[in-house]
């Protein structure tokens, strides 16, 4: 990679050196404080942006995120996607090298890396593909021992015996116990029901579409590699739901693995199984993305390796490349470095919100989250119609109570009836997973406007404000193509409507929530309203309409879809000078705007846009990294259009309350918004 730079220029490096006190003190990069310890990975991102050597920092950077502190990511992994476009436009050779010294410490942070920088080799770089194969090649040889979680399993304890057994190259698992037949024809016709009461153990995956030798770096990769594969050559089959089964049929030979969903919340899971007969297809002109539902586990968990109120505490101890150098200078072994972290990035663990997950397994219904130029109203269709919907009399009616309703219009929970006919029904730790696979279409900036969003969120948290954001993982795996989690419990508002008008005969939200809602309902309806009204201004989303603002069971509505938002917009951009949707029938749902609930509203408005504006500079920063990518979203003004809508710094909070209602009243009952809903009413069916 000689185009890289391999150091800034002394104009641009400023301080390249913490100083050498073992005290803690605080060292200037600039005007940017630099703890002597702990460098937080979004000061290391601004002195990259600013042209500063962070060849030092680096290596006291956090590479993993605080499972116990998760209140705010800062550490390197979160900024990946910024890191490497920093990367590739400044051509920086140092952070690159850097970059595979971390790789051989967090497990995770190198599958992180290896998916994103995989997903822009389509950009006709041939040093990007390079160093691709160079760093596949290089973890390859690092992991090669390594089974992931399995190695703890088999193990039974953290200790020193798994890190002595590696470093002498004794592999981790000596043989590999084959799963009774009978296990593995569940999701098969021959499939009876059976229990599996035996501990697992876990090899890596072998593909099944191509000749690859089966590594611990590469288990997860050949593994979703063969879900693309299958993804990218569906649209050619007929009846695609028939090869799709059958294809899934063949990777379920090889499960359960030493493999995971690249979903923070659940990467520390084993998958056992993908459930053959909840597979479905969506129907597009010229792509076949398809829903997936996976059960998976939690290997040391099962196996009470570690008590559980000190599973998170020990896991989230900060790992970072400088930690690692000082406890192996004397050693040269490149193995034996990187294993002396392996107890850490084996089974590192994300629980946030975990409880309020509990009950809610499975999906009963799905929304569309997806954002496909060519696609057609059939496909929106598709994702919402697979809940069936009842048909109620008028005496039925009657008797339904509150939560028969919502079941009849959402539908119920299966996972039980899932679980029940698993053969790994007796995991404590057993749950599914719903996600969709998606292929030719780029989703990373899906990607990065949930990040953006995730952001926001934090926000809301850190100033313990009640707005409520609902987050989906997307992870982009490679050029065009990636997963996208489902939203659960959800449906688009097109489609819900569609079903109150079956069932009720009522097409409107506000008469479905004085018969049906509760005042937690209410509650939820409101701070999330609030809450997506600051997110769509800030980063200015649009093609707002009823096809990709979903509503939950539980009162909360959700905005998808983030094909267009900061600077791009649909062709003709209705939407124009609309700070953010908000119609009639919102504000009837809060009583109308004289009502005590639409006063809520605007105090809570103003208060989180003074709680976005103190801590504007984490959304600038992640804007400012990605800004001379090639995603649509960026255009000459990007940055300063957005840095405008913080609004001047010198504003009392009187004069930015007086912004704030401007902003509202602007907003409620755009015309420009609502003839954007009858355009996507006569045009594609969509409700409003």
């Amino acid at each position: 990679m000689s185009k890289f730079k391999d150091q800034p220029t002394s104009s641009q490096s400023g301080c390249g050196c913490l100083g050498s006190s073992k005290q803690k003190n605080m060292m200037k990069f600039s005007h940017i404080e630099v703890d002597d310890e702990i460098v937080s990975a979004s000061i290391i991102m601004e002195m990259i942006y600013r042209g500063q050597n962070a060849q030092i920092a680096l290596s006291r950077c956090r590479l993993n995120p605080n499972l116990v502190l998760l209140q705010f990511r800062d550490d390197l992994e979160y900024f990946v996607p910024q890191l490497i476009n920093q990367i590739l436009y400044k051509q920086l050779e140092y952070v690159l090298n850097f970059i595979l010294k971390a790789a051989e410490v967090d497990f995770f942070f190198a599958h992180t890396f290896f998916f994103a920088w995989r997903s822009i080799v389509n950009d006709n770089n041939p040093e990007i593909e390079n160093y691709l194969r160079l760093f596949l090649s290089t973890l390859d040889r690092v992991y090669k021992k390594t089974m992931l979680i399995a190695a703890c399993l088999e193990n039974h304890q953290f200790n020193d015996g798994i890190e002595q057994q590696v470093s002498k190259g004794v592999p981790i698992v000596q043989q590999v116990n084959k799963l009774p037949d009978r296990i593995q024809e569940y999701g098969t016709l021959f499939y009876s029901n059976h229990v599996f009461n035996d501990t697992l153990h876990l090899a890596n995956y072998e593909s099944i579409f191509r000749q690859a030798q089966p590594s611990g770096f590469c288990s997860t990769i050949d593994f979703w590699d063969d879900i693309i594969y299958i993804s990218q050559n569906l649209h050619l089959a007929d009846p695609k739901i028939i090869s799709l089964k059958a294809d899934i049929q063949k990777i379920n030979r090889g499960l359960p693995a030493a493999v995971y969903i690249p979903f923070q919340g659940v990467r520390n899971y084993v998958v056992l199984n993908i459930v053959v007969d909840e597979c479905r297809v969506f129907s597009t002109k010229c792509r076949s993305p398809f829903y997936l539902c996976f059960e998976i586990y939690r290997p040391e968990e099962e196996a009470e390796l570690i008590p559980n109120p000190l599973r998170n505490s020990r896991l989230s101890v900060p790992k970072t490349v400088g930690k690692m150098d000082n406890k192996n200078s004397s050693e040269n072994n490149e193995t034996q470095d990187c294993t002396r972290n392996r107890p850490t990035y084996l089974c590192k663990i994300v629980e946030a919100e975990e409880d309020a997950e509990e009950g809610k397994e499975d999906l009963s219904q799905f929304s569309n989250i997806l954002r496909d130029n060519d696609v057609t109203h059939s496909y929106y269709e598709d994702l919402n119609n697979l809940v069936s919907i009842q048909n109620v009399s008028g005496q039925q009616l009657k008797k339904m109570s509150k939560k028969e309703l919502t079941d009849a219009i959402y539908g119920t929970d299966t996972s039980e009836k899932i679980r029940n006919s698993s053969p790994f029904r007796n995991f404590k730790t057993w749950k599914l997973v719903h996600l969709i696979v998606k292929s030719g279409d780029d989703l990373r900036q899906e990607q990065f406007a949930m990040q953006l969003i995730s952001t926001f969120d934090q926000i809301f948290k850190i100033e313990q404000l009640k707005l409520q954001l609902t987050t989906y993982e997307v992870i982009s795996l490679g050029p065009g193509y990636g997963l996208i989690e489902v939203v659960r419990d959800a449906l688009s508002i097109d489609s819900f409507k569609k079903k109150l008008n079956d069932i009720l005969k009522i097409k409107c939200l506000s008469q479905y929530f004085r018969m049906n809602s509760s005042q937690a309902m209410i509650s939820n309806f409101l701070n999330s309203l609030v809450a997506y009204s600051l997110v769509c201004y800030f980063l200015q989303i649009k093609d707002r309409h009823n096809g990709n603002i979903l509503l939950h069971r539980d009162g909360n509505i959700v905005h998808i879809d983030f094909g267009f938002f900061l600077s791009s917009a649909p062709k003709g951009n209705l939407e124009k000078e609309v700070p953010f949707k908000l119609t009639e029938e919102y504000v009837e749902i809060l009583g109308g705007y004289d009502s005590n609930l639409f006063k809520r509203f605007r105090k809570m408005f103003f208060e989180g846009f003074k709680a976005i504006r103190r801590h504007k500079d984490k959304i600038l920063l992640l804007v400012k990294m990605m800004e001379n990518s090639n995603l649509n979203c960026f255009k000459e003004k990007t940055q300063a259009d957005l840095e405008r809508r913080f609004l001047q710094n010198d504003l009392s909070d009187t004069q930015l309350y007086v912004q704030c209602q401007k902003l509202i009243d602007l907003s409620r009952g755009n015309w420009r918004a609502n003839w954007y809903d009858k355009y996507q009413y006569y045009f594609q069916g969509i409700l409003y």
